[in-house]
């Protein structure tokens, strides 16, 4: 090599160890190595700019420890010193650097320590990166998260509102259509009314789409663990949904395991929402064929039971490129099918939530034109074989007669709709408006089961059951009182649980639930069935015109009937009688209760016995006396005359449309 060649390549070489020096100066990260007790030795230029040290002020006079924060110094002594000497390195620590001007500067720090042969420590590397943009980040992050967090709980308080709004009128049109249901109807009425029924119905069912996914959404779902018959539970779903079935001539069958346990620990709620979405979109789905529910049991172990659940259609089928998205919500299998059968596409997403909590998950089979399967499984406890719940077929109407019931409403119309009920199963009962008046009618005693309704003006459902809650007598500590609410803040069970209420029901309620629950609370056991005809019979009902499952109305014409000893012409004659005597009264009712002249009132009442006991109208009895103690009362808010009016007019009418019936047919 000649010596100008010799001569460039120690230049080179010069220019590369520069380079090399520059870059560790100028490195985007800071460097400095510290001697094992932390004196620091060298720093890069990176560094110093970053804290504002001059060089000198730092090498072999400062350790680094001592530009640390104390919160930083504490955990160097107790972390990272420790874990230096154990591992011989340091990752990803987060601290907080004092600069110069006294300014705190996050950064995240790397070590490694360097040692002999022998395995002693030389010295320690250590890079550091700026951490402001990533702690600024994090800082957005955290805020874009409480916002989310509290857009979300606006959301649900939204939702709770409209709920609220909504359910309320619901609650009324399908109590209503069922009632109208019981009273004698034309073959159009009868039709106006089937469309009445299914409208409100798939309201309801949208609602209630919405809002569990809103609660599933928030988080605010969780499993409870009681115990319940899974025949019981499956062959609810199968006769709730028979109807459905029948009016599109399908066959809806239940396939249970004989090995089945007869009580299992779970939440048969939830359970019970997941086998009837899926069973309610194989009835949807299917146009001809069958729909079938399955439990088979695929283990058996000590104490637990694995069941396979199936729901099987020979329906339209899915295609395999829509599988995947079926369980998206507010997403159906194509927009033509979403079109023909309607939905909001929530149904499949809320059962896979809901058994995302149940840590297990759905599974699809499905050909296109031949039908689909859903199956999961689920390993349960098994439960002791006691009886948990008072099934509705095992127990008459008049298993609660004699109960003395307080209803706490503040809506006039869910009122009427409430004590009808309990009329009919011969319930005695008071109401009230408020929670003060609850209070205070509670205190009286003599309860057997409060119905509490949640949102009241004054005080609340909750604020009055702590009250009655907070007594020294014990009878009112353990007095069941149900919650009432159209809120979608309901699913918070844990704030009604924490109130003091036994249970809760939401509106538009099943009043098949509502009886069920009064008598598993108030401990209602099933009559001993009559053991000879010679017992006597219970009164005859005619039976409904609108519904073969729907209670019979709260008169009867069997004494009419009896006086007129089988002879068409003096039941006739008897009917028209009567009914001349009823449209005379009603309107002296009805200007009775306006006017607020309880004299008059109780003339027009005495004058109506006979009728009452000839057509047995217990409901217009139970009304009448309604309206005696309204007008006895100093207090007469317009919104009750008025709803005592309509109750009484209600019956009025109702006995009216029987008795024309009978009045005006040609002999």
């Amino acid at each position: 090599m000649s010596r100008v060649d010799e001569e460039r390549t120690g230049l080179e070489e010069g220019q590369l160890e520069e380079s090399a020096e520059e870059l560790y100066e100028h490195a985007p990260c800071g460097y400095i190595s510290t001697r094992p007790d932390g004196l620091i030795i060298k720093v890069n230029q990176t560094f110093l700019s970053w804290t504002g040290y001059q060089r000198e002020e730092l090498l072999g006079r400062k350790r680094f420890y001592e530009l640390l924060t104390m919160a930083g110094r504490i955990f160097h002594e107790t972390h990272y010193a420790p874990l230096l000497r154990m591992q011989g390195f340091v990752r990803e620590l987060r601290l907080e650097l004092v600069c110069a001007n006294q300014l705190t500067l996050p950064i995240l720090i790397n070590s490694v320590q360097k040692k002999d042969a022998a395995g002693t420590p030389l010295l320690n590397r250590t890079t550091i990166f700026n951490a402001t943009e990533r702690k600024l980040y994090e800082r957005e992050l955290l805020l874009a998260r409480r916002k989310a967090e509290q857009e979300a709980q606006n959301k649900a308080a939204l939702l709770a509102t409209i709920s609220h709004e909504i359910r309320n009128p619901l609650s009324a049109l399908t109590a209503a259509t069922r009632l109208l249901g019981m009273t004698p109807l034309s073959e159009k009425q009868e039709k106006y009314l089937r469309i009445l029924a299914a409208s409100s119905g798939s309201l309801l069912a949208l609602v209630n789409d919405i809002l569990d996914w809103s609660k599933i959404e928030a988080g605010k779902l969780s499993l409870e663990q009681r115990p319940f018959d899974p025949r019981e539970l499956l062959i609810g779903i199968v006769n709730g949904l028979a109807a459905r079935a029948e009016e599109k001539k399908l066959l809806l069958r239940a396939d249970l395991d004989e090995r089945l346990p007869a009580r299992l620990l779970g939440d048969p709620v939830k359970l019970g929402q997941i086998l009837t979405n899926l069973t309610s979109n194989a009835i949807k789905f299917t146009e001809r064929g069958s729909v079938t529910l399955t439990l088979a049991v695929r283990a058996q172990h000590e104490g637990e039971c694995s069941v396979d659940f199936r729901v099987s259609d020979t329906g339209i089928g899915i295609a395999p490129d829509q599988l995947a998205t079926i369980f998206e919500e507010y997403t159906q299998a194509s927009y033509d099918i979403g079109m023909k059968y309607g939905g909001t596409g929530l149904g499949l997403s809320i059962s896979r939530k809901l058994l995302e909590l149940h840590g297990s998950k759905m599974s699809v089979e499905s050909v296109v034109g031949k039908g689909s399967t859903f199956s999961f499984e689920l390993r349960l406890k098994t439960g002791e074989d006691v009886s948990t719940e008072v099934p509705r077929s095992a127990v008459p109407e008049q298993a609660l007669r004699g109960l003395r019931v307080l209803l706490a409403e503040d809506s006039d119309v869910n009122t009427y709709v409430l004590t009808h009920w309990l009329e009919r199963w011969g319930i005695a009962f008071d109401t009230v408006q408020n929670g003060r008046l609850a209070v205070e009618q509670v205190l009286k005693g003599g309860y057997d089961l409060v119905l509490m309704d949640l949102h009241m003006p004054g005080l609340n459902g909750y604020e009055a059951t702590r009250t009655i809650r907070q007594q020294p007598d014990e009878r009112l500590r353990q007095l069941p009182i149900i919650a009432i609410s159209a809120s979608a803040q309901l699913w918070q069970h844990g704030s009604v649980r924490q109130a003091g209420f036994t249970d809760f029901i939401s509106k538009p309620f099943d009043t098949d639930v509502l009886f069920r629950m009064m008598a598993l609370h108030t401990s209602r056991e099933l009559p001993e069935p009559p053991e000879s005809p010679e017992q006597e019979p219970a009164r005859p009902r005619p039976e409904p015109l609108a519904s073969a499952t729907a209670p019979a109305p709260d008169f009867s014409l069997a004494r009419l009937e009896q006086r007129a000893d089988g002879d068409p012409q003096v039941r006739a004659a008897l009917a028209r009688l009567t009914l001349h005597e009823l449209e005379q009264t009603r309107p002296a009712l009805r200007s009775a209760l306006a006017a607020g002249a309880p004299d008059k009132l109780e003339h027009l009442c005495q004058e109506l016995e006979g009728t009452i006991r000839l057509l047995d109208a217990d409901a217009l009895a139970a009304a009448l006396r309604r309206a005696k103690s309204l007008l006895a009362s100093d207090k007469r808010p317009p919104a009750r005359v008025q709803a005592v009016t309509f109750a009484v007019d209600w019956e009025m009418e109702a006995l009216i449309e029987a008795l024309a019936g009978i009045a005006n047919q040609d002999f």
